[in-house]
Order: structure tokens, then C-alpha cells, then sequence
């Protein structure tokens, strides 16, 4: 049922050696929903999404997926997932079409029709051994492989990388459209906001080992950033009620991102020895934020 949540991890917590990776991380993702997952290089993105997917264990911590918990997922579960990593590990020595015909045994919802549309209008050859295409090109027969499967879940880390402008533009336009046309879930992760913008219904941003928001894509549109300016002491006493987020921007200064109609009630409260000037940023500045 739409809305109903899909994916529900609490408290997750992983490590490499000392280094921290994900750290009491929640998340939870409903029906339908389209999510864009940013963070900074090495904040842990494809951890998140091995971790969600049951594919790597964590220390502590509990992910289901579709009501099961991910580190046992029946194969009537998996059948309904799909999920293309950023190099896929594909059979190099077979043909594209090989390789499709392989895969297509374990979903019954496996579409030949679709397979061979799609190959067609993204130009891509499935007579060629996997190991002779270009990574573009094993990007683009493994995205094909996913959605071939007809999947409830779709779950895609940094998938349009190694793809030219076109293409990437193509793929983006094909998850669109697939979304419009039937139910399905999507988390999508890359660094290029502007896909995220056009394909997404909410970004999340994961950063110091959680998720440090998560929201409409609309609501990052409406976010206004105020600097404030004054003795630090005082800043530290200012109330920025409902703030979105709070950062020091060196001595005496503050960042706060914020709505427009909260901006306006903060510039009205704030003592006169408070410089404040309010800007809107790009969604990209916006979200770049929490990654900061």
C-alpha cells in the first residue's frame, strides 16, 4: 500500500577497522517514494545500501525490507528487488544476452519485450562479450538487467558515473517514466543534484555515519540562508526556532538554513546588534550544507 514503509533500518552501526561508518543510523522509506542519497566522498553511501540490502553484516542494528529482515531475505523477497552497483560484477565472458537469459530464471516477471525495446533506444549490443564493452556500456546493460526485473524496489549506487551526458540523461528519463508508470521505489544514489532533482521525490544526506536529513525535494527549494553576525557570546544566546540547520562560519558568525517565513520572524526578534543577511541558495548549496 502506497505510503506503507518499505524499508525500516534502526540503530544501524558498521565499522572498518577504527574508522566509523555508519553510527546509530536511522532511516525509514515508504511506498513510491523516490529518494536521492548525498554525502561527501567516504561518507558511507554504498555501505548504507549494502547494509539496507542485507548484503554486508553490521555490529549492531536492524534493517527489514518488504516486512523481512534484510540478513534473510526469502527468494520471494529478492525477486522483488533490484539493485546496480557502481562497477557491476558481471560474467565477462558471456554475451549480454547470455547473461540476461541467466538472470531472467530467477524473476518470474523477467520482460524479453522490454529488454529488447530498451537495448534497441539506448543503442546497446547484447551480442558482445561483457568483458569487450566499454564500462559505459556494461553500466547501461546492467541498468537494463535491473529494470528488466520489473522490480518493486530499485536500489542505485552512483549508477550513471561512467555514463556520457546523453545516456545519463536517457537513464534518468527512463526511471521517470517507469515510475509513472507503475509503483516503485527508488533510492538513487549520486553527486549530480540536478538528476536527483528531476527524478526524486525526497533527498536524504548521510553524513557522520547518519542520515543527517531527510526531506521533499520541495522542501530544499524553500530553504533561505541566513548569516548572522555579532559578538560570539551573544550569537550563542540567539533562539533560531525551527532552524533547519545551524553551523559557526568562523569568529562571531553563523549560518543557519532555514524557510523563508521563519527567516522573516527571525529578523524581526533578533537584537539590533545582530547583523543578519538573508540569501537563496541552489538546491545543490542547500544540501551541501549537511555535508559540510
Amino acid at each position: 500500500m502506497e505510503d506503507d514503509p518499505v524499508i525500516v533500518a534502526r540503530g544501524l552501526r558498521k565499522s572498518y577497522g577504527r574508522r566509523r561508518v555508519l553510527d546509530q543510523l536511522d532511516l525509514t522509506i515508504r511506498a513510491g517514494a523516490a529518494i536521492g542519497l548525498l554525502g561527501a566522498n567516504g561518507a558511507g553511501k554504498t555501505t548504507l545500501l549494502k547494509a539496507l540490502l542485507g548484503l554486508i553484516p553490521v555490529e549492531s542494528g536492524r534493517v527489514s525490507l518488504l516486512d523481512q529482515p534484510s540478513s534473510a531475505l526469502p527468494p520471494a523477497v529478492r525477486q522483488r528487488l533490484a539493485y546496480v552497483p557502481q562497477a557491476p560484477a558481471q560474467f565477462s565472458w558471456l554475451t549480454g544476452r547470455a547473461m540476461l537469459r541467466y538472470v531472467s530464471r530467477f524473476y518470474p516477471t523477467f520482460d524479453w519485450e522490454y529488454v529488447q525495446a530498451l537495448s534497441a533506444r539506448w543503442k546497446l549490443t547484447l551480442r558482445t562479450p561483457i568483458g569487450a564493452l566499454s564500462p559505459g556500456q556494461q553500466q547501461r546493460l546492467s541498468i537494463v538487467r535491473a529494470l528488466a526485473s520489473r522490480p518493486e524496489v530499485l536500489i542505485l549506487d552512483e549508477p550513471i558515473a561512467s555514463l556520457d551526458p546523453a545516456t545519463r540523461i536517457a537513464v534518468i528519463d527512463e526511471l521517470i517514466g517507469e515510475r509513472a508508470r507503475r509503483p516503485l521505489t527508488l533510492i538513487f544514489s549520486s553527486h549530480l543534484i540536478g538528476d536527483l532533482e528531476r527524478l526524486c521525490s525526497h533527498l536524504a544526506v548521510l553524513s557522520a555515519g547518519r542520515i543527517a536529513v531527510l526531506e521533499e525535494v520541495q522542501w530544499f527549494r524553500g530553504l533561505v540562508r541566513a548569516r548572522l553576525e555579532a559578538d560570539e557570546r551573544l550569537l550563542a544566546d540567539v533562539l533560531v526556532p525551527s532552524a533547519a540547520m545551524t553551523r559557526k562560519s568562523g569568529e562571531g558568525r553563523r549560518v543557519v538554513l532555514l524557510q523563508q517565513a521563519i527567516a522573516d520572524r527571525l529578523r524581526a526578534t533578533l537584537p539590533a546588534a545582530v547583523d543578519i543577511t538573508i540569501d537563496r541558495p541552489d538546491l545543490e548549496s542547500a544540501a551541501s550544507e549537511w555535508m559540510s
